[in-house]
C-alpha cells in the first residue's frame, strides 16, 4: 500500500519535528562504506579460516546510524556463487570517523569449494508445491507469478488459496554442519495465522531441509501451564478470593472527550488497579508525532484512510500509525479481511470517548468487555511504540508503524492486535516479518477454571454444585453443551464394576447410548489408543464412549482426593462430544449415588473466559518478541532468534523481562516474587504460580537459577520457554543492580533512572550481540553496549550479576549446531575476568546481598543456604554466632567452589527462634550477615 505524502499538515509536522530534532532531522539511511567492508573483510580472516572468496562480496541486508550511540550498524550474510548463505551472518559496528567499534561474524570456512551447483532440478512452482506439502498444508490452486525477478533475488506468487499473504520465493544456500545444500526458500503465511513459514526445500529432492517461523507462539508453555495449574496452585484464602472477584473496575461512566479508559502503565491487570481515563495527549510527541488514533488533530487529513476506509462511515476507532486494534474472534482465517472492517473495532464516537464497560462475570465477549479489551490492548501497544521508541527502537531499526516520519526504515508495518483471537485459547503470540510487514500480535481467551459449575439435579443427597476442569481436546461446552442423564459406564473388563472403559464396547452400550457417559481415570494397564494419532489414556477412553453413543463424558479421579486435572493433547483422534474432569471426592459420591439406584441428571457451565488483551504483562511480552526480532541482526533479517528447542532461545526471556519492566511499580523490590500471566490464569498476582516454573525475584530462595538449569541433564531445562525463564532471571538482577545505583524513574520515556538505563542497554545490545545468540554472547553484548553508551561506567556490575548466575568469565557456552548455540555443553562458571573486583549487589535497603555473603532464606526455619562469590586461596569457614558471640552452628571446610555454586546448607531446626549472625572466614577476610530464625 502507498500513503498520500501530501495531506494538509504533513509538511508543516515534518518541518516541525525536523526543527525539534537535528539530530532526526540530519540522521541518514546508512550506506555501508568501502572501508567499512574492507575492515569487515580484513578482520573476518585475520579471526579465522576464510579465504578471500568466504568473504568476498556479502549480501548487506541493513545498514543504518544509531543516533542515541553514534555507531553505524552494518548487518550482512555470506554470498557463495551468487546465492545468499542462510544464516551465515556478520555485522559490522562503526564509528563517526568509521572505525571498527565491534566486528562478529560466522560465515563458512571454503565455502565455494564444497557448494553444490547453483542450478536448481525443482522449478520455483515445484518448490511451494513441496514446501505445502512438508508442512501438511493443502495443494496450492491456481498459484501465479506476480514479480518476475532472479532465482537468487526472490519470485513472488499469488497466495495460492495457502497462505494469507503472496508467497515469496528464493533460491539460496543453506549451513548443514559444514556443508551447503542448494534450497528454495519458501513463505508462506498460514491462513488460520498460527504460522509464518519460512520452508527451506531442498531444490534437487523437493524435501524439508529446515524451517524457521516468523511467529513467536506461546502454545508449549501456556496452554501447559494452564493444564497444570491446579496441581501447582495451592488454595485461595478468601481474602484472596475476593480481591480477584473486584476485576469489574469502572462501568464506562468514566469517559471523557478524547480519552481512553483502561488500565494504565504500569499496572499489569484489572486486580492490580481499576481502570482510570487516559487522555490522548498521553502519545509522546517526540515519538508519536501523528498522535495515536487516525481522529487526531495532528494527524494528517485522510491518514491511513486511503489504504483501508476506514473512516468512511464516520465512525473513530482503534486504529493509529503504530496500532490497528479489533476483535479476531469470528473465524480463524479472518485476519487482514477483519482489519478493513469499521465493525469489529470500538466505537469512540464524534467526541473519541473511548469508555466502555466492563464486568468479568458478563463473559468475554460482552459487548462491553469486548469493547474494554480491545481499547486497552490498542493503548498498550501504544504505550510499548513510545516507550521502547524513546530507547532505540526507533524507525530506523525497524520499530511498526504505518508512516515513518523520518522516511528511514521500512513503515507500512503497524502491529495488528487482535483481541480474542479465534483461532485457538489459552495462548498469545507474535509474528515479526521484516522491517516493512505489519507485525500481529495475536491475544486469546483463557479458560476460567475457578468458576466452572457442573449442576447436578435428581432425588438424591448426591444433588448438588460441583467444580469440573476442562480438557484440551474435543469441542467445547459453548458449542456442543454437556447435559443429560449420567449413566456409570461398564465395559466389562476392569476391576470393581467396569467403569475404566478399558474396552469396548461396553456391556451396557445401550444405556450409555444418548447420554453422558461416567468413567473413572486409570485401571487400564494394557490400553492402548484406538489411533495412532490419539494422544492420551483419557481421549482413547472419551474415543471409546463416542463409539457406544455417548452424547459427553464425564471422568473422576481414580483417588479420592479434591484435586482437579485439566488434560492436554490435541483432537486428533475424532473426538466429536464433549468431555470434562471432576475429582475424586465428588466422583465416588456420584458413583455412589449411581450404584445406589438414583437417576441424576448433569448439566455443565464453563466460567466466564478471561481476556488475555487485558493481561498487560502478557502483551507486553508478546509486543517484546517484535522488538528482540527486529534488532537481532537488523531489521531486515526476522531469522535471528530462532525458537527451536535445544537451543540457548532467548527471545522469550527478552519477553518477559520486557513485561516485568513495563509492569515494575514505584515501591517495589527486586527481592518480591513476580510472577508471568496471574490474570490470565485467575491467579493473585503476588501468589502465583504463573506460566512459568519459578516466580522471578533477586532473592535465591525464591529463584536459584544458574547457567546449569540449562543442558541434557535430568531436571535441565531444554525447552525455549524455560531456557528464557534463566536468561530473563538474569536480565531482572541486573535491572535492580541499576535501580538501586541510578533509583527508579516513573517517566519511562525518561534517560535517567536505573530503570530507564537498564532498558536502553538492553535494546542497544540486541543491537550489537551476534545473530542466533546464546547466554554469553548476550552478556557480552550488554558489556559491549555498556562501553559505547556509559564508556563501561557498570562493567563491574555487569560482570558481578552474571557471575553469580553461573555466567562468569570461565563459564562455557557450548557447542553450536548449524549456526544456533545448543544447550549441550554448557558450563556454568562463577569467575571474574582478571582485575575485575568482586563488588558487594544490594538490595532495596542498600544491605549486601552478594559478593560479601548471601544467607537465605531469611527468615529461616530448619535448613540455611549460605553462599558467597568471593575466592579464597584456603577452604572457608561457615559458623552461625549468636548474638552474644557464642558459635551455635559449625561446619567442616568447604571449598571456594563449592560456595560460590551451590553454598552450604546448615541445620537450624536446633536454633531458637531469634536473630544470628553467619560468619564465613575466607584468606581474603571475614564475611559476616545477619539472618532470623522462625520456628
Amino acid at each position: 500500500m502507498t500513503l498520500n505524502l501530501t495531506p494538509s499538515g504533513f509538511g508543516k509536522l515534518a518541518l516541525a519535528i525536523a526543527l525539534a530534532l537535528p539530530a532526526l532531522a540530519s540522521a541518514q539511511q546508512a550506506t555501508p562504506t568501502a572501508q567499512a567492508l574492507a575492515s569487515f573483510s580484513a578482520k573476518a580472516r585475520a579471526q579465522s579460516r576464510l579465504s578471500a572468496a568466504d568473504v568476498a562480496n556479502p549480501v548487506v541486508t541493513s545498514s543504518y546510524f544509531d543516533r542515541s550511540t553514534g555507531l553505524t550498524h552494518t548487518y550482512l550474510q555470506q554470498r557463495v556463487n551468487g546465492l545468499t548463505v542462510f544464516n551465515a551472518n556478520g555485522a559490522v559496528h562503526t564509528d563517526q570517523s568509521g572505525k571498527v567499534v565491534f566486528f562478529n561474524q560466522d560465515f563458512l570456512a571454503n565455502a565455494a569449494a564444497g557448494a553444490p551447483s547453483a542450478t536448481p532440478t525443482l522449478t520455483a512452482e515445484q518448490a511451494v508445491g513441496a514446501a505445502a506439502k512438508s508442512l501438511n498444508l493443502p495443494r496450492p490452486v491456481a498459484l501465479q507469478r506476480l514479480v518476475e525477478g532472479r532465482a537468487a533475488d526472490g519470485i513472488v506468487f499469488n497466495k495460492g488459496g495457502i497462505s494469507e499473504e503472496n508467497i515469496p520465493v528464493r533460491l539460496m544456500y543453506v549451513r548443514i554442519g559444514d556443508e551447503l545444500v542448494l534450497v528454495w526458500n519458501v513463505g508462506i503465511a498460514q491462513l488460520d495465522q498460527q504460522h509464518n513459514w519460512n520452508a527451506r526445500i531442498d531444490a534437487k529432492s523437493g524435501r524439508l531441509v529446515d524451517r524457521n517461523d516468523y511467529v513467536v507462539s506461546e502454545r508449549a508453555s501456556f496452554q501447559e501451564h494452564v493444564l497444570q495449574n491446579r496441581a501447582r496452585r495451592q488454595p485461595l484464602t478468601t481474602t484472596q478470593a475476593a480481591a480477584l472477584s473486584k476485576a469489574a473496575g469502572a462501568k464506562g461512566t468514566l469517559g471523557a472527550p478524547n480519552s481512553l479508559t483502561v488500565i494504565p502503565v504500569p499496572f499489569e491487570n484489572p486486580d492490580l488497579s481499576p481502570r482510570v481515563v487516559v487522555p490522548f495527549s498521553s502519545a509522546n510527541p517526540l515519538y508519536s508525532p501523528y498522535g495515536w488514533q487516525v481522529g487526531d488533530s495532528k494527524a494528517p487529513a485522510n491518514f491511513f484512510a486511503d489504504s483501508y476506509s476506514l473512516l468512511s462511515s464516520g465512525r473513530q476507532l482503534t486504529r493509529g500509525n503504530n496500532v490497528a486494534a479489533y476483535d479476531d474472534n469470528i473465524t480463524i482465517t479472518s485476519g487482514s479481511g477483519n482489519l478493513s472492517s469499521t465493525l469489529n473495532s470500538p466505537d469512540g464516537g464524534p467526541n473519541r470517548d473511548f469508555d466502555f464497560p466492563f464486568d468479568q462475570s458478563k463473559g468475554a465477549r460482552n459487548p462491553g468487555n469486548l469493547a474494554a479489551g480491545t481499547t486497552n490492548l490498542f493503548y498498550w501497544n501504544n504505550m510499548l511504540h513510545d516507550v521502547m521508541m524513546s530507547k532505540g527502537f526507533d524507525e530506523v531499526s525497524g520499530n511498526f508503524q504505518y508512516k515513518n516520519i523520518t522516511n528511514l526504515g521500512l513503515g507500512n508495518d503497524f502491529v495488528r492486535a487482535e483481541t480474542q483471537d479465534g483461532s485457538g485459547r489459552n495462548n498469545a503470540n507474535f509474528s515479526a516479518p521484516p522491517d516493512g510487514n505489519s507485525g500481529r500480535m495475536q491475544m486469546y481467551l483463557f479458560d476460567n477454571s475457578d468458576k466452572n459449575e457442573l449442576t447436578v439435579t435428581g432425588t438424591s443427597s448426591a444433588a448438588g454444585t460441583y467444580a469440573f476442569a476442562s480438557v484440551a481436546f474435543g469441542p467445547r461446552l459453548t458449542k456442543r453443551p454437556l447435559a443429560g442423564k449420567l449413566v456409570l459406564v461398564n465395559d466389562g473388563v476392569s476391576a470393581n464394576g467396569g467403569d475404566h472403559a478399558c474396552a469396548s464396547p461396553f456391556v451396557n452400550a445401550a444405556a450409555v447410548a444418548g447420554n453422558v457417559a461416567f468413567i473413572q481415570r486409570g485401571g487400564c494397564p494394557q490400553l492402548t489408543t484406538l489411533s495412532p494419532r490419539a494422544t492420551n489414556a483419557f481421549a482413547t477412553k472419551v474415543k471409546r464412549a463416542q463409539a457406544n453413543g455417548a452424547s459427553a463424558v464425564i471422568v473422576f479421579d481414580s483417588v479420592a482426593t479434591t484435586n482437579l486435572t485439566n488434560f492436554g493433547g490435541t483432537d486428533t483422534v475424532g473426538i466429536r462430544i464433549p468431555a470434562i474432569f471432576i475429582s475424586g471426592a465428588d466422583g465416588f459420591k456420584l458413583r455412589a449415588a449411581i450404584l445406589a439406584g438414583a437417576t441424576l441428571n448433569v448439566a455443565a457451565l464453563l466460567g466466564p473466559d478471561f481476556d488475555g488483551a487485558f493481561d498487560n504483562g502478557v502483551v507486553s511480552h508478546e509486543f517484546g518478541h517484535g522488538i528482540s526480532t527486529r534488532l537481532t541482526g537488523g531489521p531486515a533479517n526476522s531469522s535471528c532468534l530462532n525458537n527451536a528447542d535445544g537451543s540457548q532461545t532467548m527471545g522469550e526471556g527478552w519477553s518477559d523481562f520486557f513485561a516485568l519492566w513495563m509492569t515494575t511499580r514505584p515501591g517495589d523490590d527486586g527481592r518480591n516474587s513476580r510472577y508471568i500471566a496471574t490474570y490470565d490464569s485467575g491467579e493473585p498476582y503476588n501468589v502465583g504460580p504463573g506460566f512459568r516454573n519459578k516466580p522471578y525475584s533477586t532473592d535465591f530462595a525464591k529463584n536459584n537459577y544458574t547457567y546449569s538449569q540449562i543442558g541434557n541433564g535430568t531436571g535441565q531445562y531444554q525447552t525455549t520457554h524455560a531456557v528464557g525463564e534463566v536468561w530473563a532471571t538474569v536480565l531482572w538482577d541486573l535491572n535492580w543492580q541499576f535501580i538501586y545505583k541510578y533509583g527508579y524513574n516513573e517517566d519511562f520515556h525518561a534517560a535517567t533512572g536505573g530503570n530507564n538505563k537498564m532498558l536502553k542497554l538492553v535494546l542497544d545490545g540486541c543491537k550489537l550481540q551476534v545473530c542466533n545468540p546464546g547466554f554469553l554472547d548476550g552478556r557480552d553484548a550488554l558489556l559491549r553496549a555498556d562501553s559505547v553508551t556509559n564508556r563501561a561506567a557498570n562493567a563491574e556490575l555487569i560482570w558481578n550479576v552474571f557471575a553469580r548466575r553461573g555466567m562468569g568469565f570461565n563459564a562455557v557456552q557450548g557447542t553450536r549446531v548449524n549456526g544456533t548455540p545448543s544447550v549441550a555443553g554448557v558450563v556454568q562458571g562463577f569467575d571474574l575476568p582478571p582485575g575485575t573486583r568482586p563488588i558487594a549487589l544490594s538490595n532495596k535497603n542498600g544491605i549486601t546481598t552478594r559478593g560479601a555473603l548471601e544467607a537465605y532464606p531469611n527468615p529461616a526455619q530448619d535448613l540455611l543456604t549460605v553462599r558467597t562469590q568471593l575466592t579464597s586461596a584456603a577452604p572457608m569457614q561457615v559458623t552461625v554466632l549468636d548474638l552474644l558471640g557464642k558459635i551455635v552452628v559449625r561446619t567442616a571446610s568447604v571449598s571456594a567452589t563449592q560456595m560460590r555454586q551451590n553454598g552450604v546448607t546448615l541445620n537450624t531446626s536446633q536454633l531458637a527462634s531469634g536473630v544470628y549472625v553467619v560468619r564465613v572466614t575466607t584468606s581474603e577476610g571475614t564475611l559476616t550477615t545477619k539472618v532470623s530464625i522462625q520456628h
